[in-house]
């Protein structure tokens, strides 16, 4: 932190969560233990009605770490879904500034104090984020993980992959000057999932800027297994289409890359009823799609099963999100 600065911002840290009991105390002490000043932030734990034991975990680290100049306390999320608890967060917050991470995730101990450091230093920027690094956690599948940390299966989003700063599309667990959500409106709890990335092009589409800082880091705990891989990936490509059929802005060209995979895919199993030439293009781009993944699979592991293997599950990883875009046209909203 810069010592020379004689004003430093009241920030408000959100962790929406719903029976997270297994993840919870982590998420919550890597914000209690953070290098910026206990009297000038607040911790706020929005709670989705949980039904394990995650409020006994939370009452508990109150109990212990919060004194008369550290508040963390706790919202009740009735409709239990993430937009819903990050509003509520964002509109009981004290802070000037408001910044969240998911209960599957750690904050470094500076992320408050790199965050504020950032948008304090980038004047035009009303959101500012960091570099994502992502783990396995116990009881998952670690080749998932390394699929859902690479490039070619996830992207190229600056905060999985850029180490270089600067202005960018999007951010993931953002600190937002927290007047901006008055300006144009709160996160759309029509949304079941993407609702960052569609909150972030209503900022940019009004005019203002995010900021990327690889120096604020956080890390995320999957708790994947193939299985739970692919719902997760059909549920994001299905609410894509939702996005798409809004005309959003929030979209770019690699979130609908699988699509037009998917879409090429069927369209030529049809085609080739008619000439087989297709099946045969068809053959050499599957061929080509496992050729990257054992490509990135080998940034990964040097094992040969785990590389063969990965490059399966990147198939499969981009097959359930373009078929998740299928299933977003039948939505309505």
């Amino acid at each position: 932190m810069n010592t020379d600065r004689r004003y430093l911002p009241f920030v408000s840290a959100l962790i929406v969560t719903r029976n997270e009991h297994l993840y919870i105390d982590r998420a919550l002490l890597s914000l209690i233990h953070q290098t910026y000043p206990k009297s000038r932030y607040e911790i706020i734990v929005i709670d989705g009605e949980s039904n394990d034991d995650t409020m006994k975990i939370v009452d508990r680290i109150i109990r212990q770490y919060r004194t008369e100049t550290f508040d963390i306390r706790v919202i009740s999320n009735p409709r239990h879904i993430l937009s819903t608890g990050w509003n509520l967060g964002i509109r009981n917050a004290k802070g000037e500034y408001v910044v969240r991470i998911d209960a599957h995730a750690t904050a470094e101990e500076d992320f408050i104090e790199k965050s504020v450091d950032t948008i304090l230093s980038v004047p035009d920027a009303v959101c500012v984020g960091g570099k994502l690094t992502t783990c396995a956690s116990e009881n998952s599948d670690p080749l998932v993980s390394m699929v859902l940390s690479s490039s070619f299966g996830v992207g190229n989003s600056s905060f999985r992959v850029s180490d270089s700063p600067g202005y960018t599309d999007t951010a993931v667990y953002g600190l937002y000057l927290k007047s901006i959500f008055e300006q144009i409106g709160y996160f759309n709890e029509q949304y079941v999932r993407n609702q960052d990335i569609e909150l972030h092009s209503r900022i940019r589409k009004a005019g203002h800027k995010i900021y990327y800082n690889p120096e604020i880091q956080s890390v995320y705990y999957t708790r994947n297994n193939v299985k739970k891989m692919v719902q997760q990936a059909y549920g994001n490509g299905k609410w894509n289409m939702v996005l798409l059929k809004k005309r959003s802005s929030a979209l770019q060209i690699r979130h609908l890359v699988p699509f037009l995979f998917v879409i090429y895919l069927i369209i030529s199993t049809i085609l080739g009823f008619v000439t087989p030439l297709f099946w045969l293009q068809e053959i050499l781009i599957l061929f080509l799609h496992f050729a990257l993944g054992i490509v990135a699979a080998t940034r990964k592991t040097n094992k040969i099963p785990e590389i063969l293997k990965m490059s399966f599950l990147f198939f499969l990883l981009h097959a359930a999100y373009g078929v998740g875009y299928l299933s977003g046209l039948f939505i309505q909203l």
